[in-house]
């Protein structure tokens, strides 16, 4: 009923009728930010200064570029791949598996049982395959048999999608997903134009949405983008609150439409959202102004900043740093070439002039020879003096200005805001630890700039296929440390062991995941026992670590007693249990094939506090002695243990 109410309500916004139920529109908060309206409504940003000159400096500032390219190289270095979202999905709930789930034992079904399945029905009307009911699947949620497997046909969409250009200039996905990025880095901002070949009906004007044709796959550069929204960040909406409208036929696109249908060719119009124009960037003698529609540009506002119609660059914050190295690189650049300015004057002083006059041309013209020739500068003096020459050194050394310390700061403070540190600038780290965090960090980012990447772009471009089934991801940039996951597996199996010793049941699905049941199969008593047997061997209660032998703290300080040998308790202190010892003689009752059994009994009835009627029994069960000789061992074993009571 509330599907029906919906498409009935949307069908009379169609029409134009508007039900009386539903407001027409909801009141936005005002944007804060500023903007420029241009003449035909779009908006744009009033930035520090264009975003053309933030190019300029990410291009030809190696502080800027240096980590803007590393994030670029590092996200892109294994290239693509195409994963399954799931391996089945209820159609009904929505809930999704990694596993084939059957009535009898959904968790733990192998996938390869019923990995040539087909689903009863699919929304895309794919050739279904009957499933055997031996093999039927259920939803152990909501209990429906209506199960989805991914279709191959969409794998291979994906999979062309990244061989074969995009576009007539031979680009492929991966080079437009690089342009991207990088306009993510310098400008905060990226579009991607989707130039599409519509198929309309000549007598409604309707678009025919699977026949329509996507051609090409493009960039647009973003100083050359207008928002098209009015002054509370409404895409496709004027100042006035008006819907603006574009016509899909190019021709047509010189002007913005007020209504629905095209004026011209009653064509259906598309919902306005960007105005590219190149004179926003660069001013040329007859700019092109073009207007986009809703379902042909993929954007994002704000990778570092979201917001609702741009991002701001991070270089703004960073870019009085980035002009102070390069000015840092050009005093270089001066100070080692041979126009550099003069590192000093010679000061000379004289009562003649006119003999130094003579002199003062011959040094001009070896100038001209020797361009590295210091100037002298005559300054007349009728006095004299003892010091008639001075040197006036103008340049200081770069240890003074602590050169190399200033531009340290300066690029670690870019990069960190990028997420790229000096060891990627080619400054040795301070360790093999330093190393591993800094590259820790980068990596970091790099996942980041993926997952934006995939949420903003690639996901967005498998919907427009009808793609709902498989994902368009970036493989990860960082290198799989294999001895890191087998050690994590071993430690996970002896952990996995050490439930089943204690009952629990233990299975192991299709995917390697370990599956613990809820309870144990073992009473108390049981656990108890399997305590005193298997986890005693060494003389240790279970759970209960054997006593390290200890070192001396300091000089002088008397040496703990080392572990008992074979024989003692708990192999530790003698006082920590038993004191019985193999070097001894065997009390009665004992011989070397049970010596092992009493011991761990005994071991045991300290840990867990038995009495001494309770511990003569189980001497007696564990090793068929009599019951004199049981008493007789326990009662020289703890006769100095206060904690015993008799029964």
């Amino acid at each position: 009923m509330v599907q029906f109410r919906k498409s009935f309500a949307s069908a009379l916004s169609k029409l134009g009728f508007i039900e009386k139920s539903y407001t027409e529109t909801t009141t936005r908060p005002s944007v804060a930010q500023p903007y420029m309206s241009t003449d035909t409504g779009a908006k744009l940003p009033i930035f520090p200064f264009p975003l053309t000159m933030i190019y300029e400096l990410a291009d030809n500032i190696d502080a800027l570029r240096i980590p803007i390219e590393t994030l670029n190289r590092e996200m892109f270095k294994n290239g693509f791949e195409v994963v399954e979202k799931w391996k089945y999905k209820c159609n009904n709930c929505s809930k999704e598996f990694q596993y084939a789930p059957t009535p009898d034992n959904p968790d733990e079904q192998p996938f390869e049982a019923n990995g040539d399945n087909a689903t009863s029905s699919h929304p895309r009307k794919k050739k279904a395959v009957a499933v055997p009911k031996a093999q039927a699947l259920v939803c152990d949620t909501c209990g429906s048999n209506d199960l989805l497997r991914p279709i191959p046909e969409h794998r291979k969409t994906l999979e062309n999608l990244m061989m074969e250009p995009v576009n007539s200039n031979q680009q492929t996905l991966e080079d437009v997903a690089r342009q991207l990025e990088r306009d993510f880095e310098i400008a905060d901002n990226a579009y991607l134009l989707l130039l599409k070949n519509y198929k309309i009906d000549d007598t409604t004007g309707e678009i025919d949405a699977e026949k329509t044709i996507i051609k090409e796959m493009l960039r647009i550069e973003p100083p050359q983008v207008a928002m098209i929204a009015d002054s509370d960040g409404r895409i496709g909406y004027d100042d006035k609150r008006n819907k603006i409208w574009v016509c899909p036929r190019f021709e047509h696109r010189d002007a913005r439409l007020t209504t629905p249908k095209c004026d011209r060719c009653g064509a259906q119009a598309l919902k306005a959202v960007i105005e590219v124009n190149s004179v926003y960037s660069i001013g040329i003698p007859q700019p092109k102004r073009v207007i986009y529609g809703e379902g042909e540009v993929i954007w994002k506002a704000g990778k570092y900043k979201p917001n609702l119609l741009y991002g701001f660059s991070p270089i703004y914050s960073v870019w009085s740093k980035a002009m102070s190295l390069s000015h840092m690189d050009e005093y270089i650049r001066k100070y080692f070439d041979k126009m550099r300015p003069p590192r000093g004057m010679l000061v000379i002083s004289s009562r003649n002039y006119e003999t130094f006059r003579k002199s003062w041309d011959v040094l001009e013209q070896k100038a001209q020879e020797d361009p590295y020739m210091i100037h002298p500068l005559l300054v007349e003096n009728d006095k004299g003096g003892k010091n008639p020459a001075q040197w006036l050194d103008f340049t200081g050394s770069l240890k003074e200005l602590e050169f190399i310390e200033v531009r340290k700061e300066l690029r670690m403070i870019i990069g960190a805001v990028y997420g790229v540190l000096p060891f990627y600038y080619g400054e040795t780290p301070a360790g093999w630890s330093q190393e591993g965090l800094q590259v820790t960090i980068t990596n970091r980012a790099v996942l980041w700039g993926q997952d934006t990447l995939k949420k903003a772009f690639f996901s967005k471009i498998s919907k427009m296929l009808n793609i709902d089934d498989w994902e368009l991801q970036l493989k990860t940039g960082e290198e799989t440390d294999k001895l890191r996951d087998l050690q994590t597996d071993g430690i996970e199996i002896q952990n996995m062991m050490m439930l089943q010793q204690m009952g629990f049941e233990i299975t192991r699905t299709h995917t390697g995941e370990f599956k613990v049941s809820k309870n144990t199969a073992l009473t108390p008593e049981l656990m108890f026992g399997m305590g005193a047997i298997n986890g005693n061997m060494n003389g240790a209660g279970k759970g209960v670590p054997a006593p390290q032998e200890k070192t001396q703290s300091f000089e002088g300080e008397p040496n703990n007693m080392r572990p008992s040998d074979i024989g003692g308790t708990g192999q530790g202190s003698p006082t920590s249990g038993s004191s019985m010892s193999k070097k001894s003689a065997y009390p009665k009752g004992i011989t070397p094939s049970n010596f092992e059994v009493v011991k761990s009994t005994l071991q045991t009835a300290i840990d867990y506090d038995w009495k001494k009627t309770k511990t003569v029994e189980e001497l007696r069960k564990a090793t068929g002695m009599t019951v004199r000789d049981a008493r007789d061992i326990v009662a020289t074993e703890f006769e100095g243990v206060k904690r015993w009571e008799d029964e």
